[in-house]
């Protein structure tokens, strides 16, 4: 899981309740809009309506300026990043392209002058997390799919100022992260980037999560690409995964692995895990011919249902959540977000002699939409923030209201519409191509990288962001 953020919020508690007073006031008294989740159109029809109150919810009001995320109080700094990823998502399929500015806003803060989302840090760094910059990371290979993969498709801010590309931004964090790796436990990257740290699962942990995220950025950039050293990436991590943190009898992910002298293992699990590695397998399968790497995908896809539906309702579980004081969790929790999206993906790479598992997909996709808009229900004109009674201590505004349904509800639309067959528009939007200049510090170079994976020394030759 990803750690609470650090970092002391620039805003209080009672500044945000004043921010949001206007907001706050909606309160969901009607049931949700009829729908019919396997109509393109009406999904699509309903992701605009849930897309509208983004910026309603999230202003600049309850803004961290410098870490360019919303209030830490209200919205961990990682989630920011899911945030974000989920709104280009939504603007690549629907073309509306209304919150291009408020994003590519943040994103340039997030990313500041190195592209790499770690605002300075080098070498062993407190208080940062790897597979926190790889949401960031993710968001920004989402934009690259959105304006483009070339050079010139730079993510700009209002301001005139003229960052990297998305494309390079993606893969640069992908370069950070594998700066994480070492062959203690076969290889794999750490979780947290402190090696100094006092507690041991920071200073020795290799997550799964980190490394699934690895793979995932692998993937995409690959087909980005259609380099092959990124599918080497991809291979290499996909092993470890299989063989470190995968028990091959059940297909369980474990957690993390401990860097210690018996290379501890952490047997707690969690849905996110799952479906990116399944989604992995079947595009792994499709650019090797392998046909091994479909079949222990789909093994995980089918762990992933065994435990993570709950079999008398069809609604998505986190079975950890509230099983010890260890394990609290937020409302929603926030492990969906990733998992619609990969669904989606997964759907979309899988051959059409697997039409058998496209069904399953769809399947459980609508009875968790049926449930979860039933149980969260919107307002007519998609208003789908929910007042909590009592009010959690974090991660609500002052007064309750939940602003994570409403990310919820829109991750699942992303999903459903693309697993519905909507296209994204043949027109790409072009309000990133404002006139300024690169900064120096964010110069393009080619780099080649040296890690040793596994115990074999793992070189590729990258383009990436280095300082001038």
């Amino acid at each position: 899981m990803s750690p609470s953020s650090s970092h002391s919020p620039t805003l209080t508690r009672a500044v945000a309740a004043a921010a949001f007073a206007a907001a706050a006031a909606v309160v969901n008294v009607a049931a949700t809009p009829a729908i019919d989740l396997a109509d393109p159109a009406a999904t699509l029809a309903a992701a605009k309506g849930v897309s509208r109150w983004m910026t309603t919810y999230f202003t600049f009001s309850t803004w961290n300026d410098f870490w360019g995320a919303w209030d830490m109080n209200i919205v961990q700094w990682h989630e920011s990043g899911i945030y974000f990823n989920t709104i280009l998502d939504y603007m690549h399929y629907s073309g509306d392209y209304t919150m291009s500015s408020f994003v590519n806003t943040a994103m340039t803060k997030a990313m500041n002058d190195r592209g790499d989302f770690l605002f300075g840090c080098e070498g062993n760094c407190g208080g940062k997390w790897n597979d926190d910059i790889g949401w960031w990371g993710l968001a920004a290979l989402t934009g690259s799919e959105l304006y483009g993969t070339k050079d010139t498709d730079t993510i700009a801010s209002p301001d005139g100022t003229v960052r990297p590309s998305w494309l390079h931004v993606g893969n640069f964090t992908l370069f950070r992260i594998l700066e994480q790796v070492d062959d203690r436990c076969g290889g794999g990257a750490y979780w947290s980037r402190d090696r100094n740290a006092n507690e041991a699962n920071l200073r020795l942990g290799k997550t799964a999560i980190t490394n699934v995220q690895v793979v995932w950025f692998a993937i995409r950039l690959y087909h980005a690409t259609r380099a092959p050293a990124y599918l080497d990436i991809a291979r290499t991590f996909w092993d470890w995964i299989v063989t470190v943190l995968t028990d091959r009898d059940t297909y369980l992910i474990h957690d993390a692995v401990y860097t210690d002298d018996k290379c501890t293992k952490d047997a707690n699990s969690w849905s996110y895990l799952y479906t990116p590695m399944a989604m992995a397998g079947v595009a792994l399968s499709n650019a090797t011919g392998n046909p091994s790497f479909l079949t222990d995908g789909l093994r995980y896809f089918a762990y992933w249902k065994a435990t993570f539906i709950d079999p008398s309702t069809g609604r998505f579980r986190e079975p950890l959540c509230g099983s010890s004081p260890r394990f609290v969790c937020k409302d929603p929790t926030g492990f969906n977000f990733p998992v619609y999206e990969t669904l989606a993906d997964m759907y979309r790479l899988l051959p059409d002699a697997r039409a058998d598992v496209r069904e399953e997909i769809r399947s459980v996709m609508v009875a968790q939409g049926r449930r979860l808009l039933a149980a969260d229900p919107c307002t007519d004109d998609w208003n789908c923030v929910r007042t909590m009674n009592p009010v959690p201590k974090q991660y609500t505004f002052p007064n309750g209201t939940n602003p994570r349904d409403q990310i919820e509800v829109l991750s699942f639309l992303n999903g459903m519409v693309r697993i519905n067959g909507f296209a994204p528009p043949a027109k790409r939007p072009d309000n990133n191509a404002v006139v300024g200049t690169r900064p120096k510090s964010a110069a393009i170079r080619g780099v080649r990288v040296a890690r040793s994976l596994g115990g074999c020394v793992f070189a590729v030759a990258l383009g990436v962001l280095v300082p001038a």
